[in-house]
């Protein structure tokens, strides 16, 4: 008999079919592995009691009326293996821009945040040309099969959508947080029946850290560009983007959900916070509701000898702090902890990409030719 453990578990996503129709899953395979830490999904149902009045106390019975799944994943930030994971959660990637060829064997993607996250059609202005390669009904399609093979049984959470997902990091590392909303969980799946195939791009992932991050921040600006003089020293840092899809059914849908759509705007927030306190320039800012401009980078290995690197850019246009904090608990240094509220640019700052008309806009440089929205 299977007993299952964490450290024996075997973690995959798969983008579904540009043709699919939502609640179809897809087959993870070769290259789909993800670097899984920890995971929460749990199946869950909604049922309606039988509350009639029958001369008893209890409860005579209930009737299921919903099934579904929900809860998060803990997943290493990695270089290359996670792509298709962001474009779900934000939405976008230019059909014909991303990737962008940065040498022989050097690729840059650009995600960009889409107005809504459900399945639609790809348009003109999304990059698509002429004899392109789309066939009639393909869409843009931010939903995945995520399976988990747990030993004992093999769970496939087949069309699931990304509520939020977190960026962050310290010393201990940088780790992606995903708030997930999966049609239904299957534990029988005719399509995702082994684990076998599944495998990770290339000999082993190669892990964003920490230490390979610079904190550039400023006045908002379409002038003056970001320079290494605008660096500061943080010692942990937080992004997050939250896409607020609303759950429901319908008459349609039967017991499990619709697929979800925006019932309001996104919100992108983050933080970063100072081992010692030492200036009162964010705090000036607070107070005068300062626009800045930020961007975080971080430089891995190199990609083979092209002389070009791994690299993950994290640009945020605008922002405007909500509050900063540095609080005596002791003795010992004051630290300093920031959060901020990302907004919409009045236009695209000095220095950053020319896409970076949103709250936020992320950009991966790696050894990956595909664009993972296709």
């Amino acid at each position: 008999m299977s007993i299952g453990a964490g450290f024996s578990s075997k973690t995959a996503w798969k983008r579904e079919g540009l043709q699919s129709a939502y609640g179809s899953p897809a087959a993870c395979g070769a290259g789909d592995q993800i670097p899984l830490i920890s995971e929460s999904l749990s199946p869950e149902v909604a049922k309606e009691l039988d509350n009639t009045i029958r001369h008893k106390a209890g409860v005579g019975g209930s009737d299921i009326i919903g099934k579904g799944v929900q809860g998060s994943i803990e997943i290493e930030a990695v270089y290359r293996g996670i792509e298709a994971i962001f474009a779900a959660a934000l939405g976008f990637c230019n059909y014909t821009a991303s990737p962008a060829t940065i040498a022989a064997g050097v690729y840059k993607h650009t995600i960009e945040p889409a107005e809504n996250l459900h399945a639609d059609g790809w348009e003109a202005g999304d990059g698509v040309l002429a004899n392109s390669g789309l066939l009639a009904g393909d869409q843009k399609i931010r939903r995945g099969s995520l399976c988990i093979d747990k030993s004992v049984s093999l769970w496939e959470h087949g069309s699931t959508m990304i509520q939020a997902i977190t960026i962050k990091g310290d010393a201990k590392g940088v780790r992606v947080t995903l708030e997930l909303i999966p049609y239904k969980l299957d534990r029988a799946s005719a399509v995702n029946t082994t684990s076998a195939a599944w495998d990770i791009p290339g000999a082993d992932w190669l892990s964003i850290l920490f230490q390979d991050m610079v904190l550039w921040i400023d006045d908002y600006s379409i002038v003056n560009a970001l320079t290494s003089a605008d660096a500061i020293g943080v010692n942990a840092f937080e992004i997050k983007l939250q896409n607020n899809l609303k759950i429901e059914r319908d008459s349609l849908s039967g017991l499990y959900i619709a697929e979800p759509r925006r019932e309001g705007k996104r919100l992108v927030t983050g933080s970063f916070s100072f081992p010692r306190y030492e200036s009162d320039t964010f705090l000036g800012n607070l107070v005068a509701q300062t626009r800045k401009m930020a961007m975080l980078r971080f430089t891995g290995s190199q990609i083979g000898a092209t002389g070009h690197y791994r690299t993950f850019w994290l640009w945020l246009p605008t922002l405007r702090f909500d509050k900063v904090d540095a609080p005596v608990s002791g003795s010992g240094m004051i630290p300093v902890a920031h959060t901020f509220t990302a907004e919409l640019p009045p236009g695209v700052a000095m220095g950053f990409p020319a896409e970076a008309t949103k709250e936020l806009l992320m950009q991966i440089q790696n050894d990956l030719a595909t664009n993972p929205m296709l």
